[in-house]
């Protein structure tokens, strides 16, 4: 069985990154050690699929190791990209619906961007949302989502942390 999960930070006002694509919010948040379940979420998983412009902000970052070794990566794009950081970094040119066919069992990350995401969630492809909600207010910048999921929404798990950050855990039904 698969599952598609949307896990991502947003801020109060339901913005997922800056209006250029910038996550500077998230740095005060990093820098105080705190994971928020992300190495035990990273471990739950088979797969992870993301759009062109995350992977090219992604590779921007100049990390040490690739986050995602050992795990097969679907970069969402018709562009070339560079895909020699890792052996199990693939471009999907097709279509979501096929990517989704293509899928390993299991438990699949949905990264981002908010392109990808609103192509998912107007398939009703997404299955759960994984949502730390940041203790902060942008005012403008790229939206969570553009539509509201076609699916409902039930509240399985809340995770308050100490600095005021919210994991709230939606499974999406049909």
């Amino acid at each position: 069985m698969r599952e598609i999960v949307l896990y991502i930070a947003a801020t109060l006002d339901g913005y997922i990154a800056e209006e250029d694509g910038g996550v500077q919010f998230l740095q005060p948040y990093e820098e105080a050690g705190l994971d928020y379940g992300y190495q035990e979420f990273l471990k739950s998983l088979s797969a992870v699929v993301m759009g062109s412009k995350t992977y090219e902000q992604l590779l921007s970052f100049n990390l040490p190791e690739w986050p995602y070794k050992g795990l097969p990566v679907y970069v969402c794009t018709r562009r070339e990209l560079p895909t020699t950081v890792d052996p199990q970094v693939w471009l999907w040119p097709d279509s979501v619906e096929a990517l989704v066919q293509q899928l390993p069992a299991g438990r699949t990350w949905l990264v981002g961007g908010a392109q990808l995401i609103d192509s998912f969630n107007a398939l009703g492809l997404i299955d759960r949302l994984m949502l730390a909600v940041m203790p902060v207010f942008l005012g403008r910048g790229i939206k969570l989502l553009n539509q509201p999921p076609p699916q409902h929404l039930v509240l399985e798990n809340l995770t308050r942390y100490p600095d005021g950050v919210l994991m709230l855990d939606y499974a999406l039904q049909r």
